[in-house]
């Protein structure tokens, strides 16, 4: 094993672990990305465009309106048309700001949490090595975006 290749597997191995930290140590009541949803409304200062969502959030439209749907359900969100065509606004409701906080605060401990074995000029080299890899990626092509689904793919073929 090279050396940049044992780097790399270490750098995949922690961030394995940084994640279930973080789903071990946040609040339970979330399903697949309304968690997510809900913290990028709340650091939205509660409400974006169905387009800000797809952008920030990597989702494709399909993806984020089901996601949308069962947080409406949920009672954390509220829907409504803009002003714009083919978009709408997604607004947190009461409940879903609660939430919202309750989310971002177990996420900033738990991040505090794992961090403390570092001290700030470590956690500022860290943060400097990082985004020299991520631009790294992103000039060998990777750029984070998710594609889209097989289901999408097998549609357009049998339309031809």
């Amino acid at each position: 094993m090279t050396t940049a290749t044992k780097a790399l597997s270490q750098m995949k191995k922690a961030s394995k672990l940084t994640n279930r930290a973080f789903r071990k140590n946040g609040p339970k009541s979330y399903k697949k990305g309304q968690g997510a949803l809900l913290k990028v409304l709340h650091v939205s200062g509660g409400q974006a465009s169905s387009r800000e969502l797809v952008e920030r959030l990597s989702f494709d439209r399909g993806e984020l309106k089901n996601v949308v749907r069962k947080a409406e359900r949920n009672g954390y969100v509220t829907i409504e048309d803009a002003e714009e065509k083919r978009t709408y606004t997604v607004k947190l409701t009461e409940e879903g700001e609660k939430i919202a906080e309750r989310r971002c605060a177990a996420n900033s401990k738990t991040a505090e949490e794992i961090l403390s074995c570092l001290t700030d000029e470590e956690i500022d080299q860290l943060n400097a090595i990082t985004e020299k890899i991520i631009v790294s990626c992103k000039e060998h092509g990777a750029h984070g975006k998710r594609k889209s689904g097989r289901k999408h793919r097998r549609s357009r073929r049998a339309r031809r």
